[in-house]
């Protein structure tokens, strides 16, 4: 199989793990978050780290510019809509997740380098230190940003501050009509 359609499996793979999983309406929630915290993140950090050529992608031919692979955002982007569908709601197990997250990224990252894929500089370390600030900075900024937004919700939709409301904002403020004074 050649080199350059791997990131089409894995990224077809991870799409339909995501239909299988997440219902429709909260991925269309989290799409925002999941480009956000992941296209967008990746997109940063592999312009970065490939101009200091320290990581990047390879064999991406026809399939990318500027050394990021067309794919590899849109599967970050597709990996972060699960993580935070799944992200738990209790401090403790949050730990936990971010933890084998970051593992389960540096695994994956050193595949796609053994399978020819990604370059990494320092081998091991490369893996290391970008997951090592991007899960704990993107987890934090997820409650920031969903906390901030509970703010704003009634006192019941605040007992669940990681899950905002799905109807659009105009349905959830209903205005008062004030009647004219005589």
């Amino acid at each position: 199989m050649p080199v350059k359609l791997i990131p089409f499996i894995y990224t077809a793979v991870l799409a339909l793990i995501l239909i299988a999983t997440v219902p429709k309406e909260i991925i269309r929630r989290l799409a925002i978050y999941g480009i956000i915290f992941g296209a967008v993140f990746d997109i940063v950090l592999v312009v970065v780290t490939d101009a200091l050529g320290e990581f990047g992608y390879r064999n991406y031919e026809p399939f990318g510019l500027l050394g990021i692979h067309f794919l590899a955002p849109i599967a970050w982007a597709i990996f972060f809509i699960m993580y935070f569908y799944f992200l738990p709601e209790r401090k403790p197990l949050v730990y936990v997740y971010v933890t084998v997250a970051i593992l389960a990224s540096i695994a994956f990252c050193q595949t796609l380098a053994k399978l020819g894929v990604l370059y990494l500089t320092h081998d091991i370390l490369d893996s290391i230190i970008p997951f090592l600030i991007w899960y704990p900075a993107v987890t934090w900024g997820y409650y920031r940003l969903t906390g901030y937004f509970a703010e704003c919700l009634t006192e019941i939709e605040q007992s669940r501050p990681l899950m905002p409301d799905l109807e659009p904002a105009r349905k959830q403020f209903q205005w008062e009509k004030k009647e004219p004074v005589d």
